[in-house]
């Protein structure tokens, strides 16, 4: 059974504000779009259109959902953990017959991961696959059992990796840390844009995916 994979998105205008020193917000705007398409076109590749979900209460990033031909989830202006508790809650009570697949989290600046990459994640065999990034402090990629996610307390943020293997714990989950260096490697400071910077610059480096768009600056 595919699992269904949820896609977290900031506003446009909000998102990668760690990037100011680099680009303007207009640019910045603009990278989170093609952050958001090449995600939702790499979901794509390993899931039905149905089973893929932007979370998000912006009215551009629902706009470009609909483009891309997925959904959007997510009201109000509240914060990342509790939009993707209320997501996957009023997903899975919307679509019952979902209640039993698995439920991945797939950030949009994963910029090196591939289908083949996430498909490891999405067959381990335990209730919780945590991948975090390179320093070991926030996680980027969330798996999750069935109706594990549920009762999971999302905890993104500040040590994210650390607290989600706890939250792991608590519930009596099977936990398993997957470390990618294609998957642990996202753009959130200046130096990881500089490196994807010159991933673009080298084909060979970029890794190719049906769709991936290069931004349009």
């Amino acid at each position: 059974m595919q699992p269904l994979i949820l896609i977290p998105c900031k506003s446009f205008a909000t998102g990668k504000s760690r990037l100011s020193s680099v680009l303007s917000p207009d640019r910045r705007g603009r990278l989170c779009r093609c952050f958001l398409v090449n995600t939702v076109y790499l979901a794509a590749g390993l899931v039905a259109r149905g089973q893929i979900h932007v979370v998000s209460s912006d009215g551009e990033v629902a706009a470009l959902a609909s483009e891309l031909g997925v959904g959007c989830e997510g009201e109000g202006d509240i914060d990342l953990n509790s939009a993707l508790t209320c997501s996957v809650a009023m997903i899975l009570a919307r679509e019952p017959e979902n209640s039993s697949r698995d439920v991945l989290i797939l950030p949009i600046d994963l910029t090196r991961s591939t289908a083949a990459a996430i498909t490891v994640v999405i067959a381990a065999q335990a209730d919780a696959v945590v991948v975090p990034d390179r320093s070991e402090q926030g996680t980027n990629l969330l798996r999750l059992r069935g109706d594990a996610a549920l009762k999971f307390r999302f905890q993104y943020g500040d040590d994210s990796f650390s607290k989600h293997r706890t939250e792991a714990d608590s519930l009596g989950l099977k936990t398993e840390i997957l470390r990618d260096p294609l998957l642990c490697f996202d753009v959130d400071t200046a130096d990881d844009y500089a490196v994807w910077l010159e991933d673009l610059a080298d084909p060979q480096r970029y890794c190719s995916r049906e769709g991936r768009q290069k931004p349009p600056f």
